[in-house]
């Protein structure tokens, strides 16, 4: 057992001799659940570095971050007051009634609308983090003084436990960097983060989150690995990822539908190109407008696939889907037959609007 040590601010002007490490480390809020994360690296690379031409690097955060893609997301997310504001199991409280003005009761609209915007402020869409291996010192004369190894922290008040220096003394001397692991546990016991448990909970071990899964709850799961996890822990990614997987090959996306979970599946489906059978989905609820929205995702997400070289039309979303489903599309039968019946849907509607009323598609 590694017994822990409060430490000084002083810590941090010593190990700075060392270099400290923390180089390697991205500006990412430790809290996962508020969806605040800044992505840009301490080591910055050329200013005028392109996020978007650069997937070979394999990091989706910058591209994730992008106002373009965030600005889509947020559309196909979709904004379901009924949804967003549905009854959660929460503490019992007495009914408050007031009197208001049709302007008072509006503004009081208007603000609660606002907060419930927050609600989907979607978890950022990271890669795994690399392993931490920094070793600061190495003195042979303190092998074999302790059994157990001893816990430096840095508990200055004003630093993020990203950013917070924690280094380890093991039994043979060594004075090293704490690895993420260690770094999350000691994070969790100074600067306790509300619902997340200083030891993994047992429904995110394979066997649990499957039957979890199987059962439907992934909007449940979902919410409790935001909290459990940081966005780049390797078991955030494996659980979401696994989830996002179930939902895919079951078609359920519209359990996920206007939560702040649906702008990183969509995401997560575009990158790993597959996002044939939501845009089926989205043809068959004739969301024709969020399915036009997710092919130009696409174009964005991979500007060297076929769909970018073409000049793909804006006015008609269908119009939109065709040109992919033609060059891109890996199910491109069943694609097919949705946009026929979509077309036909389309035409049907566009049939019963007033003559003087435009035909573009609107879901």
């Amino acid at each position: 057992m590694a017994t822990v040590r409060k430490v000084s601010g002083a810590l941090r002007r010593i190990l700075s001799l060392h270099g400290g490490g923390r180089e390697r480390l991205f500006h990412v809020s430790s809290r996962a659940q508020s969806g605040s994360v800044s992505h840009s690296p301490i080591h910055q690379g050329d200013s005028t570095h392109n996020p978007l031409q650069s997937k070979a690097v394999c990091d989706p955060l910058p591209v994730f971050m992008h106002a373009e893609v965030q600005s889509l997301l947020h559309a196909i997310t979709g904004f379901d007051l009924q949804r967003v504001a549905r009854t959660k199991k929460m503490e019992i409280k007495k009914p408050q009634y007031k009197l208001l003005t049709d302007e008072e009761l509006s503004s009081m609209v208007t603000r609660a609308q606002k907060r419930l915007q927050s609600r989907l402020q979607m978890p950022p869409f990271m890669k795994s983090r690399q392993p931490v291996r920094h070793v600061l010192s190495q003195d042979r004369d303190l092998e074999g003084l302790e059994t157990h190894k001893h816990v430096f922290t840095d508990i200055s008040s004003g630093i993020k436990d990203r950013h917070r220096i924690i280094v380890v003394r093991e039994t043979d001397g060594t004075l090293r960097e704490a690895d993420w692991h260690e770094r999350d546990r000691i994070n969790q016991i100074y600067n306790p983060l509300p619902g997340r448990e200083l030891r993994t909970p047992l429904m995110f071990s394979p066997q649990y989150l499957e039957d979890l899964l199987a059962s439907g709850k992934f909007e449940y799961v979902l919410d409790a690995a935001c909290v459990q996890f940081e966005p780049d822990d390797p078991e955030y990614i494996r659980v979401t990822h696994r989830t996002i997987e179930v939902i895919d090959s079951t078609h359920r996306y519209e359990e996920l539908r206007c939560t702040r979970h649906f702008g990183p599946l969509a995401f997560y489906l575009v990158w790993y190109k597959k996002a044939d059978f939501l845009l089926i989905d989205m043809l068959q609820r004739q969301l024709w407008s969020d399915a036009g929205d997710l092919v130009r995702l696409y174009t964005i997400v991979h500007p060297d696939s076929p769909a970018q070289l073409m000049n793909l039309p804006h006015e008609n979303p269908l119009d939109v889907v065709k040109a992919f489903c033609d060059v891109e599309a890996h199910h491109k039968g069943q694609l097919q037959l949705a946009l026929q019946a979509a077309e036909e849907a389309h035409k049907r509607w566009k049939s019963t609007l007033p003559i003087d009323v435009g035909t573009s598609v609107h879901d």
